[in-house]
Protein backbone atom coordinates (compact mmCIF):
# COMPACT_ATOMS: atom_id res chain seq x y z
CA UNK A 1 0.00 0.00 0.00
CA UNK A 2 1.55 3.37 -0.98
CA UNK A 3 2.28 5.87 1.76
CA UNK A 4 0.46 9.23 1.49
CA UNK A 5 2.63 12.35 1.34
CA UNK A 6 3.52 13.95 4.64
CA UNK A 7 2.75 17.35 3.13
CA UNK A 8 0.30 17.81 0.27
CA UNK A 9 1.63 19.83 -2.67
CA UNK A 10 -1.37 20.05 -4.93
CA UNK A 11 -2.65 21.77 -8.04
CA UNK A 12 -6.28 22.39 -8.91
CA UNK A 13 -8.17 20.84 -11.83
CA UNK A 14 -5.56 20.16 -14.52
CA UNK A 15 -6.00 18.15 -17.75
CA UNK A 16 -4.38 14.76 -18.24
CA UNK A 17 -2.11 16.14 -20.96
CA UNK A 18 -0.36 18.37 -18.39
CA UNK A 19 0.39 15.69 -15.78
CA UNK A 20 4.05 15.29 -16.76
CA UNK A 21 4.59 19.05 -16.46
CA UNK A 22 3.15 19.16 -12.96
CA UNK A 23 5.14 16.14 -11.91
CA UNK A 24 8.30 17.96 -13.02
CA UNK A 25 7.23 20.99 -10.96
CA UNK A 26 7.10 18.94 -7.77
CA UNK A 27 3.34 18.39 -7.43
CA UNK A 28 2.37 15.22 -5.54
CA UNK A 29 -1.43 15.59 -5.43
CA UNK A 30 -4.09 16.51 -7.99
CA UNK A 31 -7.20 18.26 -6.68
CA UNK A 32 -10.50 17.85 -8.57
CA UNK A 33 -10.79 16.08 -11.91
CA UNK A 34 -10.77 18.19 -15.07
CA UNK A 35 -13.51 17.11 -17.52
CA UNK A 36 -12.17 19.30 -20.38
CA UNK A 37 -15.61 20.39 -21.44
CA UNK A 38 -17.15 16.96 -20.89
CA UNK A 39 -14.65 15.09 -23.05
CA UNK A 40 -12.93 13.34 -20.12
CA UNK A 41 -14.97 11.09 -17.80
CA UNK A 42 -14.12 11.39 -14.14
CA UNK A 43 -13.07 7.74 -13.96
CA UNK A 44 -10.56 8.20 -16.81
CA UNK A 45 -9.00 11.22 -15.13
CA UNK A 46 -8.68 9.40 -11.81
CA UNK A 47 -7.13 6.36 -13.47
CA UNK A 48 -4.66 8.55 -15.35
CA UNK A 49 -3.74 10.38 -12.14
CA UNK A 50 -2.98 7.13 -10.34
CA UNK A 51 -1.05 5.76 -13.32
CA UNK A 52 1.10 8.91 -13.34
CA UNK A 53 1.95 8.39 -9.66
CA UNK A 54 -0.21 11.19 -8.27
CA UNK A 55 -2.34 11.15 -5.19
CA UNK A 56 -5.69 12.80 -5.83
CA UNK A 57 -8.85 14.19 -4.27
CA UNK A 58 -12.06 14.19 -6.23
CA UNK A 59 -15.81 14.39 -5.91
CA UNK A 60 -17.66 11.16 -5.07
CA UNK A 61 -20.00 9.50 -7.50
CA UNK A 62 -23.69 9.66 -6.75
CA UNK A 63 -24.11 6.02 -7.75
CA UNK A 64 -23.55 3.82 -4.67
CA UNK A 65 -21.85 1.05 -6.68
CA UNK A 66 -19.40 3.50 -8.25
CA UNK A 67 -18.81 5.13 -4.86
CA UNK A 68 -17.92 1.72 -3.40
CA UNK A 69 -15.31 1.28 -6.15
CA UNK A 70 -13.90 4.76 -5.50
CA UNK A 71 -13.55 3.92 -1.82
CA UNK A 72 -11.01 1.25 -2.81
CA UNK A 73 -8.84 3.45 -5.01
CA UNK A 74 -5.34 3.23 -3.46
CA UNK A 75 -4.22 6.70 -4.59
CA UNK A 76 -7.31 8.58 -3.45
CA UNK A 77 -6.49 10.85 -0.51
CA UNK A 78 -9.98 12.19 0.10
CA UNK A 79 -13.44 12.81 -1.21
CA UNK A 80 -14.50 16.40 -1.93
CA UNK A 81 -17.56 18.50 -1.27
CA UNK A 82 -18.72 21.05 -3.84
CA UNK A 83 -16.38 24.03 -3.94
CA UNK A 84 -17.14 27.23 -2.01
CA UNK A 85 -20.60 26.56 -0.61
CA UNK A 86 -20.41 29.95 1.13
CA UNK A 87 -19.97 31.94 -2.07
CA UNK A 88 -23.08 34.00 -2.83
CA UNK A 89 -24.70 32.87 -6.07
CA UNK A 90 -27.69 34.02 -8.04
CA UNK A 91 -29.84 31.34 -9.61
CA UNK A 92 -32.75 31.43 -12.02
CA UNK A 93 -34.98 29.61 -9.54
CA UNK A 94 -35.39 31.59 -6.28
CA UNK A 95 -36.39 28.36 -4.53
CA UNK A 96 -32.72 27.30 -4.72
CA UNK A 97 -31.58 30.34 -2.74
CA UNK A 98 -31.72 29.88 1.04
CA UNK A 99 -33.47 32.57 3.01
CA UNK A 100 -32.02 34.38 6.00
CA UNK A 101 -28.66 36.05 6.65
CA UNK A 102 -26.84 33.67 4.29
CA UNK A 103 -29.12 34.09 1.31
CA UNK A 104 -27.39 32.97 -1.85
CA UNK A 105 -25.24 30.28 -0.20
CA UNK A 106 -25.73 26.69 -1.28
CA UNK A 107 -28.11 24.72 0.87
CA UNK A 108 -26.26 22.64 3.48
CA UNK A 109 -28.50 19.54 3.31
CA UNK A 110 -26.83 18.02 0.20
CA UNK A 111 -23.43 18.48 1.85
CA UNK A 112 -24.54 16.62 4.95
CA UNK A 113 -26.00 13.80 2.84
CA UNK A 114 -22.85 13.50 0.75
CA UNK A 115 -20.70 13.39 3.87
CA UNK A 116 -22.70 10.51 5.34
CA UNK A 117 -22.60 8.61 2.03
CA UNK A 118 -18.83 8.98 1.79
CA UNK A 119 -18.20 7.96 5.39
CA UNK A 120 -20.47 4.95 4.98
CA UNK A 121 -18.59 3.79 1.88
CA UNK A 122 -15.11 4.65 3.17
CA UNK A 123 -14.85 5.45 6.89
CA UNK A 124 -11.06 5.68 6.51
CA UNK A 125 -11.12 8.46 3.90
CA UNK A 126 -11.52 12.12 4.88
CA UNK A 127 -13.98 14.46 3.21
CA UNK A 128 -12.57 17.83 2.14
CA UNK A 129 -14.49 21.08 1.80
CA UNK A 130 -13.05 24.34 0.48
CA UNK A 131 -14.48 27.75 1.40
CA UNK A 132 -14.26 31.27 -0.02
CA UNK A 133 -11.67 33.23 1.91
CA UNK A 134 -13.37 36.65 1.67
CA UNK A 135 -16.52 35.17 3.22
CA UNK A 136 -14.54 33.93 6.22
CA UNK A 137 -12.62 37.10 7.05
CA UNK A 138 -15.48 39.62 6.84
CA UNK A 139 -14.86 42.06 9.69
CA UNK A 140 -18.28 41.85 11.34
CA UNK A 141 -18.65 38.10 10.81
CA UNK A 142 -16.72 36.58 13.70
CA UNK A 143 -19.09 33.92 15.03
CA UNK A 144 -19.02 31.66 11.96
CA UNK A 145 -22.61 30.60 12.45
CA UNK A 146 -23.36 30.32 8.74
CA UNK A 147 -20.48 27.92 8.21
CA UNK A 148 -21.44 25.53 11.01
CA UNK A 149 -23.38 22.92 8.98
CA UNK A 150 -20.76 22.82 6.21
CA UNK A 151 -17.87 22.50 8.66
CA UNK A 152 -19.64 19.59 10.31
CA UNK A 153 -19.82 17.85 6.91
CA UNK A 154 -16.04 17.87 6.38
CA UNK A 155 -12.95 16.30 7.96
CA UNK A 156 -10.43 18.50 6.11
CA UNK A 157 -10.99 22.22 5.61
CA UNK A 158 -9.62 24.62 3.04
CA UNK A 159 -9.98 28.15 1.77
CA UNK A 160 -8.98 30.30 -1.18
CA UNK A 161 -8.18 33.98 -0.62
CA UNK A 162 -6.57 35.44 -3.76
CA UNK A 163 -5.55 38.68 -2.13
CA UNK A 164 -3.31 40.12 -4.84
CA UNK A 165 -5.70 39.22 -7.65
CA UNK A 166 -8.57 40.88 -5.75
CA UNK A 167 -6.83 44.11 -4.79
CA UNK A 168 -3.07 44.07 -4.50
CA UNK A 169 -2.92 47.32 -2.51
CA UNK A 170 -5.81 46.82 -0.13
CA UNK A 171 -5.65 43.15 0.86
CA UNK A 172 -2.63 41.90 2.81
CA UNK A 173 -1.36 38.34 2.73
CA UNK A 174 -2.09 38.11 6.46
CA UNK A 175 -5.77 37.59 5.57
CA UNK A 176 -4.82 34.01 4.68
CA UNK A 177 -3.67 33.49 8.25
CA UNK A 178 -6.85 35.06 9.60
CA UNK A 179 -8.97 32.67 7.51
CA UNK A 180 -7.01 29.71 8.86
CA UNK A 181 -7.49 30.90 12.43
CA UNK A 182 -11.22 31.37 12.01
CA UNK A 183 -11.73 27.99 10.36
CA UNK A 184 -9.83 26.37 13.23
CA UNK A 185 -11.95 28.25 15.74
CA UNK A 186 -15.27 27.48 14.03
CA UNK A 187 -14.59 23.98 12.76
CA UNK A 188 -12.30 22.51 15.34
CA UNK A 189 -8.55 22.91 15.63
CA UNK A 190 -8.09 19.17 15.13
CA UNK A 191 -9.22 19.31 11.48
CA UNK A 192 -6.34 19.58 8.97
CA UNK A 193 -6.38 22.56 6.62
CA UNK A 194 -5.31 23.07 3.02
CA UNK A 195 -4.58 26.54 1.67
CA UNK A 196 -5.07 27.55 -1.96
CA UNK A 197 -2.21 29.63 -3.35
CA UNK A 198 -2.69 32.15 -6.17
CA UNK A 199 0.08 31.91 -8.76
CA UNK A 200 -1.25 33.57 -11.91
CA UNK A 201 -2.93 36.72 -13.16
CA UNK A 202 -6.59 35.73 -12.92
CA UNK A 203 -7.82 39.10 -14.26
CA UNK A 204 -10.80 39.00 -11.93
CA UNK A 205 -10.49 42.61 -10.77
CA UNK A 206 -9.23 45.87 -12.28
CA UNK A 207 -7.46 46.45 -8.96
CA UNK A 208 -5.74 43.07 -8.99
CA UNK A 209 -2.62 41.61 -10.49
CA UNK A 210 -0.61 38.41 -10.40
CA UNK A 211 1.36 37.84 -7.23
CA UNK A 212 5.11 38.21 -7.46
CA UNK A 213 7.29 35.13 -6.86
CA UNK A 214 8.15 36.53 -3.42
CA UNK A 215 4.45 36.98 -2.60
CA UNK A 216 3.70 33.41 -3.64
CA UNK A 217 6.46 32.17 -1.36
CA UNK A 218 5.22 34.39 1.46
CA UNK A 219 1.74 32.87 1.17
CA UNK A 220 3.16 29.35 1.23
CA UNK A 221 5.40 30.13 4.19
CA UNK A 222 2.48 31.59 6.13
CA UNK A 223 0.34 28.51 5.49
CA UNK A 224 3.15 26.20 6.56
CA UNK A 225 3.96 28.26 9.66
CA UNK A 226 0.34 28.05 10.79
CA UNK A 227 0.29 24.27 10.45
CA UNK A 228 -1.38 23.65 7.09
CA UNK A 229 -1.63 20.01 5.99
CA UNK A 230 -0.82 21.14 2.47
CA UNK A 231 -1.13 23.77 -0.22
CA UNK A 232 -3.04 23.79 -3.50
CA UNK A 233 -1.82 25.97 -6.34
CA UNK A 234 -4.44 27.72 -8.45
CA UNK A 235 -2.69 28.60 -11.75
CA UNK A 236 -5.82 29.13 -13.84
CA UNK A 237 -7.11 32.22 -15.55
CA UNK A 238 -10.91 32.12 -15.50
CA UNK A 239 -12.97 33.15 -18.56
CA UNK A 240 -12.77 35.19 -20.64
CA UNK A 241 -9.47 34.02 -22.07
CA UNK A 242 -9.48 30.86 -19.96
CA UNK A 243 -6.16 29.10 -19.36
CA UNK A 244 -5.41 26.03 -17.25
CA UNK A 245 -1.93 27.37 -16.59
CA UNK A 246 -1.45 31.15 -16.77
CA UNK A 247 1.79 31.18 -14.78
CA UNK A 248 4.77 33.20 -15.96
CA UNK A 249 8.17 31.47 -16.27
CA UNK A 250 9.36 33.36 -13.18
CA UNK A 251 6.44 32.07 -11.10
CA UNK A 252 6.91 28.53 -12.38
CA UNK A 253 10.61 28.64 -11.51
CA UNK A 254 9.87 29.82 -7.98
CA UNK A 255 7.17 27.17 -7.59
CA UNK A 256 9.70 24.45 -8.42
CA UNK A 257 12.10 25.79 -5.80
CA UNK A 258 9.35 26.06 -3.17
CA UNK A 259 8.10 22.54 -3.84
CA UNK A 260 11.60 21.08 -3.65
CA UNK A 261 12.05 22.71 -0.25
CA UNK A 262 8.66 21.49 0.99
CA UNK A 263 9.42 17.97 -0.18
CA UNK A 264 12.88 18.05 1.36
CA UNK A 265 14.57 17.51 -1.99
CA UNK A 266 18.06 19.04 -2.30
CA UNK A 267 18.22 21.54 -5.12
CA UNK A 268 21.11 21.63 -7.58
CA UNK A 269 23.02 24.91 -7.64
CA UNK A 270 21.95 27.27 -10.37
CA UNK A 271 25.58 27.65 -11.50
CA UNK A 272 28.46 25.20 -10.93
CA UNK A 273 31.00 26.40 -8.37
CA UNK A 274 34.12 27.97 -9.92
CA UNK A 275 37.27 25.82 -9.99
CA UNK A 276 39.83 26.61 -7.27
CA UNK A 277 42.38 29.25 -8.16
CA UNK A 278 45.92 27.95 -8.84
CA UNK A 279 47.14 30.36 -6.17
CA UNK A 280 44.99 28.75 -3.46
CA UNK A 281 46.98 26.46 -1.10
CA UNK A 282 46.38 22.72 -1.00
CA UNK A 283 45.33 21.02 2.21
CA UNK A 284 48.90 20.15 3.27
CA UNK A 285 49.87 23.83 3.07
CA UNK A 286 46.77 24.80 5.07
CA UNK A 287 47.70 22.35 7.83
CA UNK A 288 51.30 23.67 7.92
CA UNK A 289 50.06 27.27 8.25
CA UNK A 290 47.64 26.35 11.02
CA UNK A 291 50.42 24.58 12.97
CA UNK A 292 52.68 27.63 12.58
CA UNK A 293 49.96 29.97 13.84
CA UNK A 294 49.22 27.70 16.81
CA UNK A 295 52.93 27.73 17.76
CA UNK A 296 53.02 31.51 17.60
CA UNK A 297 49.83 31.77 19.69
CA UNK A 298 51.29 29.44 22.33
CA UNK A 299 54.47 31.55 22.54
CA UNK A 300 52.54 34.79 22.88
CA UNK A 301 50.33 33.26 25.57
CA UNK A 302 53.34 32.19 27.63
CA UNK A 303 54.91 35.65 27.28
CA UNK A 304 51.67 37.31 28.40
CA UNK A 305 51.45 35.05 31.46
CA UNK A 306 55.05 35.88 32.39
CA UNK A 307 54.38 39.62 32.17
CA UNK A 308 51.33 39.24 34.38
CA UNK A 309 53.28 37.39 37.11
CA UNK A 310 56.09 39.96 37.42
CA UNK A 311 56.27 42.56 40.22
CA UNK A 312 56.65 46.13 39.09
CA UNK A 313 57.92 49.20 41.02
CA UNK A 314 56.88 52.71 40.10
CA UNK A 315 58.56 55.98 41.19
CA UNK A 316 56.94 59.40 41.26
CA UNK A 317 58.91 62.67 40.97
CA UNK A 318 57.15 65.33 43.09
CA UNK A 319 58.00 68.99 42.54
CA UNK A 320 56.73 71.97 44.46
CA UNK A 321 54.88 74.66 42.66
CA UNK A 322 55.05 78.28 43.86
CA UNK A 323 51.64 79.83 44.46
Amino acid sequence: MPTPPGFIIGVFSQPISSFAKWKARGINTLISHEPEGGRRPKSDWEAAAAAAGFWFMDYPSDDPAALAEEARQPMRLAFMQDDEPDLTRETADPRNIPEGPYRGWRKPEPFVARYHACKTAAPHLPVFCNFAGPQITTAAYTHGGGHTPYLAAADWLGHDWYVKNKNHQRYPISLIGMAMDRLAQWGGAQKPQLVFIECSDQRISPLGRAPTPDEVEEQVNLAVAKGARGIVYFPQRPPPGFQYDAMTPELAERMIAINARLAGTPQPPSDPPPPPSPAEPDWQEVVRRVDTLNTRIDGLTRELDLLKRRTYRASVDLQSVDP
